[in-house]
């Protein structure tokens, strides 16, 4: 049975942390593990995050590796960020977003190459020479990226402060079919270590 469960983080909303006779007691003959996934008090970390309703409830919000603690106090869910941002943003096909512990949200973005085009066009700029372009288009992604922020009444630390823009994001490219799943699920790790350097970059503007 479950014994006690509480939340680790931020008052109302962490990782659920569960104790109990229903706990298992560690990994065989792995003591490190045991040691990442219990805290000193005995509590089991579930790796869920989760909110107290005010009712009583307890609200599971989605895997911990899902969520980013950007400056501003409070967790937000990644796959939502990116989604709205995806959805909504013209040049986006495919979108990152991610930060180092209260740090600024930043993100990697790999853009829709017909709305580019049509971008080029309205702007009156060759379309045989789109790299040339490339400043000039990422600061319109980031505009956009602003815009939507605005129009879906996104908290301060849910905006986008900057963008490093890619090709792709593991879809057709050898060089980086690791960062995501044949499913499109992106490998949030892979892609930390492979734009370490480009998003600390960002980070520090």
């Amino acid at each position: 049975s479950l014994e006690a469960a509480r939340l680790e983080a931020l008052p109302g909303v962490g990782e659920l942390y569960i104790r109990g006779a229903s706990t298992f007691e560690g990994y065989h003959g792995k003591e490190h593990l045991t040691a990442q996934a219990y805290d000193e008090g005995g509590w089991l970390k579930t790796g869920y995050v989760c909110s107290w309703a005010p009712s009583g409830e307890l609200h599971i919000l989605g895997k911990r590796n899902d969520f980013l603690h950007p400056a501003g106090g409070r967790l937000v869910s990644a796959q939502r960020l990116e989604a709205i941002y995806a959805h909504r943003c013209p040049l986006v096909h495919q979108i990152w977003v991610t930060c180092e512990p209260r740090g600024p949200l930043v993100a990697v973005a790999a853009l829709d190459a017909e709305a580019v085009f049509r971008w080029l066009q309205a702007e009156g700029l060759d379309l045989r020479s789109s790299d040339e372009h490339a400043p000039r288009i990422t600061a319109a992604l980031l505009q956009q990226l602003r815009e939507v922020a605005a129009a879906c009444r996104l908290e301060p630390c849910e905006e986008v402060s900057d963008v490093h823009v890619v090709k792709s994001l593991g879809q057709s490219d050898d060089d980086y079919r690791q960062l995501a799943t044949p499913t499109f699920v992106l490998r949030r790790g892979h892609l930390r270590r492979r734009y370490d350097s480009e998003l600390r970059a960002l980070e520090i503007r």
